[in-house]
């Protein structure tokens, strides 16, 4: 794919692809049916961070003492392939973190309502301490 190559034409294994596109569509889709509780609580990135680490145990566990070269190769490259897609989910992850910002997704659709009607309660205190003194004065100019 596309994004293997990307590394290697640049001559650095530190380079990396991400599509912010998708973290921002799900980040917005969560954020619109006020779902990113239920996602915390998934605990998704931690469990897909897990499955990685027993993954690279397994493999390592299997092939452990070996000699043959062949076997060495393949283990190499499974571990390889197991560690980009671990860069894969931290790269999502910091994605998707970045789109929660965006979206100003820390607060709860309860807890923006409720900071609204604050917001409009004092707004309209204040309209209503101005319209007390405004009306007076415009009585006066006449």
């Amino acid at each position: 794919s596309a994004k293997d190559h990307i590394g290697k034409k640049r001559g650095t294994s530190r380079a990396a692809f991400t599509d912010d596109g998708f973290a921002m569509g799900v980040a917005y889709i969560l954020k619109l049916l006020d779902l990113y509780g239920s996602f915390d609580s998934l605990h998704w990135f931690r469990s897909c961070k897990a499955h990685y680490e027993r993954e690279r145990a397994k493999v390592q566990k299997s092939h452990k003492g070996t000699k043959d070269e062949k076997l060495l190769q393949t283990v190499s490259l499974s571990l390889k392939r197991i560690a980009l897609y671990e860069k894969e989910m931290d790269l999502l992850d910091y994605s998707l973190s970045s789109a929660r910002i965006f979206f100003r997704a820390d607060k709860t659709a309860a807890e923006e309502a409720a900071e609204k009607e604050k917001k409009e309660a004092a707004e309209g205190g204040a309209a209503d301490g101005a319209g007390g003194d405004a009306a007076p004065a415009a009585a006066e100019a006449p």
